[in-house]
């Protein structure tokens, strides 16, 4: 006769894991302007005659290394089973944070190119294009295509200045594609998630490697956001590699 305790196998889907996921960041579009434009006012008093696409890395590192501790401390597979199993449930708020940070530093990109974002509705729909850019490129399945959620405003992805075509659109269209929020919120929750399961692998190797990850997502998404903010020439954007050490110890101030 036999006994023991057998650790839990739990099983993933990432749909549903999406779908809890898109209750909570549906409320993340809404960073605050006053506290981004404290941290660029901050990197620019001390570099002022730099080129904004100069400035890119230092304005959004904070949040680069938020999102990075973020997913670290919430995937805690330190253990097989149990933690394992902890680990599964916070992947929608590993998603959340992710997104809180890859939104926060897009506005700051905004702002770092001396963008009005005081119009929230053509702020919300930049932010939203950023989003689907950087979805499609994370995604390696080929589902997400961007004539599928935008329609005929497809053509404005990677379309250097693309923040000026945005202003210029009339309210009608700027509906259209305020209307695809949820779908482009999913097919980036879709392309981003995931990777992150493989914070679930034991012994603390899981959030290391998800870690690395975020680093990734961020990265594109500043990206992304050069080209919708930044001027219609093309600039130079230095993101820089962030060093392990910052990961664990890096100040987020900014």
């Amino acid at each position: 006769m036999t006994s023991g305790f057998t650790f839990p196998k739990p099983e993933f889907d990432i749909e549903s894991t999406v779908e809890r996921a898109m209750a909570l960041i549906n409320r993340t579009l809404q960073p605050s302007l006053e506290e981004a434009q404290k941290v660029v006012d901050k990197v620019r008093a001390g570099k002022p005659l730099v080129a904004p696409g100069d400035l890119v890395g230092q304005v959004t590192r904070g949040n680069r290394i938020r999102a990075a501790r973020a997913v670290s401390y919430s995937l805690p597979s330190i253990l097989p089973g149990y933690g394992t199993a902890i680990s599964a449930a916070a992947v929608p708020v590993a998603l959340r944070e992710v997104l809180k940070e890859a939104v926060s530093a897009a506005i700051k990109v905004g702002l770092l190119y001396d963008r009005d974002l005081t119009d929230p509705e053509l702020t919300r729909i930049a932010v939203l294009l950023v989003l689907t850019d950087g979805a499609v490129g994370l995604d390696k399945t080929g589902r997400i295509r961007p004539d599928a959620i935008l329609g005929r405003h497809a053509s404005l992805l990677g379309q250097p200045a693309a923040h000026d075509a945005l202003a210029a659109l009339t309210a009608e269209e700027r509906q259209e594609i305020a209307a695809s929020q949820s779908e482009i919120l999913r097919s980036w929750a879709l392309a981003v998630g995931p990777p992150l399961l493989a914070g679930l692998l034991p012994f603390g190797l899981g959030p290391m490697a998800a870690a690395n990850y975020v680093q990734h997502v961020l990265k594109g998404t500043i990206t992304a956001a050069v080209k919708v903010f930044g001027p219609a020439a093309p600039g130079t954007v230095t993101v820089g590699e962030l060093p392990e050490r910052e990961v664990q110890r890096g100040d987020p101030g900014s």
